[in-house]
């Protein structure tokens, strides 16, 4: 049996030069990202003008560049933005924990649960309290070190 099998649609991409560099961009990849950026920015406005005190948007854009009455300023700038910029910090850091951990197992569809570290943290928690009886640091040692154990061996395994 001769002839191509073609799965899907071609992909349509764009190089961008530099003078050391030269990447190429799928336009796929780069409208998803460039939306959900917006959807989570959205979100982040909505979380600075949203609350017990609420805030209107365009109040809410004064007080981040620094044009804004005491009270606004004090809501949105020092109890809102630190809690609405780690949200965001800390969401693409598991994001990429996430990408990272599916690169160590080689397995694009591998989470904690489906690979077994959940389990090796449960054990080494369980082998704490029973053997040791220990406090909370203890237990918490020994779920991590439990779970580390569990990774070591399953990324032994993957290679």
């Amino acid at each position: 049996m001769s002839g191509k099998i073609q799965f899907g649609r071609p992909v349509r991409s764009v190089r961008l030069f530099d003078q050391a560099w030269s990447w190429r961009l799928d336009l796929r990849t780069l409208a998803v990202c460039l939306i959900l950026l917006a959807a989570a920015l959205a979100v982040a406005l909505v979380t600075l003008a949203s609350g017990e005190f609420p805030v209107p948007v365009p109040d809410v854009f004064k007080a981040l560049v620094g044009q804004a009455e005491g009270r606004v300023h004090m809501v949105v700038v020092e109890w809102r933005l630190p809690r609405t910029a780690l949200t965001l910090l800390l969401g693409a850091a598991l994001g990429i924990a996430g990408a990272i951990f599916q690169s160590l197992t080689r397995n694009p569809l591998g989470s904690p649960d489906i690979i077994g570290f959940d389990a090796g943290a449960y054990t080494g928690a369980l082998m704490v309290i029973i053997l040791l009886g220990g406090g909370y640091f203890a237990i918490a040692a020994g779920a991590l070190a439990g779970g580390l154990l569990t990774a070591a061996l399953v990324y032994l395994l993957a290679y």
